[in-house]
Order: structure tokens, then C-alpha cells, then sequence
């Protein structure tokens, strides 16, 4: 998917976006250009075009300089980076045990039919109400 050169710029930019701070990990310390950004493109195949014109604009830049720069004029690559690369933090399961994020378990249906019927009772008791319509 990325090239090594645009792993390299991506590193960057991704950990000025998820910097390491108050006991997480950076966005490189997560692995996330390295390992996680390809299933997260995986996922969200839509973001690659966005992503790369991102890395394209970070290469011959500052990372803070190249995202200020897209924040401000190319709204579609700078959306790709942040939603792409959030994403791929949160594929790491180290991030979401830190976090306290077990990922999505199987939760059994709840049998709400007493609240439903609660609701109906009002509208059975209100009586019809309608409006008729003009031809």
C-alpha cells in the first residue's frame, strides 16, 4: 500500500496528530504506519486517495506546517489523514487496553415490548387524529 519513503512522512505527520502523551502512546510508538494504517485502509479503502495527497503534501514539509496547510485548503485529504489515522491508533490493542475498550462484543436483545406498549397506550388513548388531506 505505502511505499517506505511515504511511511516515513506519514510517521511523522501521524505522530504530530497523536503525539505521546499522558501515558498513551504515540501514533508511531502504536505501530500505526508501520503495521496498523494498512488494515485500516483495509477498512476505509475510500481515505487512500485522500491519505496520499496528505503524505504528498508533508513531503517536502514540516508535519505541522503540511497539516495546518490541508486544514486550510484541501478539507478532503486533511479529513482522510485525521479519520485514517485515528482509526489505525485504535486497531492496536495495547491503545485500546490502555483505554479501557474491550471492542465490540456480542451484547443479547433486550425485550423492551412493556415500554413499547406503555408508548402505544397514550396514542389509544389520545383517540384518532388525522388531517384530512385536499384534493
Amino acid at each position: 500500500m505505502l511505499t517506505d519513503k511515504q511511511r516515513m512522512i506519514y510517521a511523522e505527520m501521524a505522530d504530530f496528530l497523536i503525539p505521546d502523551a499522558e501515558g498513551m502512546p504515540s501514533a508511531s510508538q502504536a505501530e500505526v504506519p508501520t503495521k496498523w494504517i494498512d488494515q485500516a485502509l483495509h477498512f476505509r479503502p475510500d481515505l487512500e486517495v485522500g491519505l496520499l495527497r496528505a503524505i504528498e503534501a508533508g513531503t517536502d514539509a514540516d508535519p505541522a506546517a503540511a497539516i495546518e496547510d490541508l486544514n486550510a485548503n484541501d478539507m478532503e485529504a486533511f479529513d482522510a489523514l485525521g479519520v485514517i489515522t485515528s482509526g489505525a491508533y485504535f486497531l492496536n490493542p495495547i491503545v485500546k487496553e490502555l483505554i479501557g475498550y474491550p471492542g465490540q462484543v456480542p451484547m443479547p436483545g433486550t425485550d423492551d415490548v412493556d415500554s413499547y406498549i406503555e408508548m402505544l397506550s397514550d396514542v389509544v388513548d389520545r383517540g384518532p387524529v388525522y388531517r384530512p388531506t385536499i384534493h
